[in-house]
Order: structure tokens, then sequence, then C-alpha cells
């Protein structure tokens, strides 16, 4: 009979330590954390700190992880630049030796600079230079005109092939560039160097109800 007792006290005392045990993890603290956007820009605005540790993970693009999908890029990469087109020739120059036209245009102005490959200044007009006034600045017709002008000053120097560089996303930004084409020169590439704004001015304080 001591030996029963014994043995049925000892299962008492077990699953009194089970129950303990389970209560104890039933007890278990739950943290919580802000919802995370799917970029950094959204966070910021919505006055989110994240670790540094967190950006990467935020960042980037959601998907599953080690999947892997086939896309066919060959009609992209035919028109994207290769090691062997810096020494490409056109009409006797090789493209890393040809006039560089930079081309700003702002919303209220076209501005046209030209440089060897070596950054020196060869020329510089603008709609202003060009005779238009106040709001007649910002036209299309103003855009052209001022890549005509800077397209006859290039060939009367002998230039007639350049490769353009165009910033910003006024209205005389593509026009230009056909001013330059009507004038009698030709243009080996266009190249977009419009910066884009990743999170821009700080955003209004949060409003507290």
């Amino acid at each position: 009979m001591a030996m029963r007792s014994l043995v049925a006290l000892a299962e008492n005392l077990a699953i009194g330590a089970r129950h303990t045990a389970v209560a104890a993890c039933q007890r278990r603290l739950i943290s919580t954390t802000p919802l995370l956007s799917d970029s950094l820009r959204d966070n910021h605005r919505q006055g989110v700190k994240l670790a540094r540790s967190q950006m990467a993970a935020v960042e980037g693009t959601v998907g599953a992880a080690e999947s892997w999908i086939a896309v066919d890029t060959s009609n992209v990469d035919r028109h994207l630049p290769t090691p062997e087109t810096m020494k490409q020739q056109y009409n006797g120059v090789s493209y890393d030796e040809l006039p560089i036209v930079y081309i700003k245009a702002t919303k209220n102005n076209t501005l046209v600079q030209v440089t060897d490959y070596k950054y020196n200044i060869i020329t510089y007009t603008s709609c202003r230079l060009e005779g238009f006034k106040n709001a007649r600045k910002k036209t299309n017709i103003a855009g052209q005109t001022t890549g005509v002008a800077a397209g006859q000053r290039l060939v009367r120097r002998g230039i007639n092939t350049v490769r353009v560089i165009v910033k910003g996303v006024g209205p005389g930004r593509m026009t230009c560039v056909k001013g330059l084409t009507v004038a009698g020169v030709q243009v080996a590439s266009i190249t977009d160097h419009t910066p884009l704004k990743e999170l821009g001015p700080r955003p209004r304080k949060i409003r507290r109800v």
C-alpha cells in the first residue's frame, strides 16, 4: 500500500508540473511592432523608424525566396550600350570622343551647352538668348528654336555628330533634340540624366487628434 501511495503521489506531482509549464507558456508576453510599408518612403511619411537591419528586408521586391522567373530581355539588351559601343566610329570619330550636348529642360526655360569629350565648353545658348521672353521661354517652339540655333553653331564649326545628355522634364526636352537634327546635326545617342528624388523633403508632422 505504501508503494502504491508513493507512485500515485509521484504521478500527481508530474501532472501538476505539466499544468504549471502549460500555464507559464500561455502567460508569455506578446510584443507588437508598427505595420511596415513596402518602401522606405512610405515608412518615412508615416513616421515609422526602422533599424538598419530592417531596411534591407523592407526595401526591394517582395517575393518567394529562391524563386527565379525567366524573362526574355533580348529586345531591351540590343538597345543598351556595350564596351564595343565606346569605340564605334561615327563619321570617322569614335563614340567616346564625340562632342556632348547637355540639354537642361526646366519648367520655365531650356538651356543648351556643348562641350568636347574633354569637357571644354564649345558653345552655350538658351531660350532667353534666342529672343524668347517671360512666359514664351517655356513653350515647345522656344525649345526647338534653341536646338536649331545650337545645331547651326555646331555645323559652322564643322561638328556634324554629337551625343546628347538630357536633364529635366520641361516642355523643351525633346523638341530641342529635334531642333538639333533639323539643323543637320546627327545624334548618336540620347542619355537621360534626370535625377529622381527617393525620399524628397521631410513630410509634414503627424497631426495629433
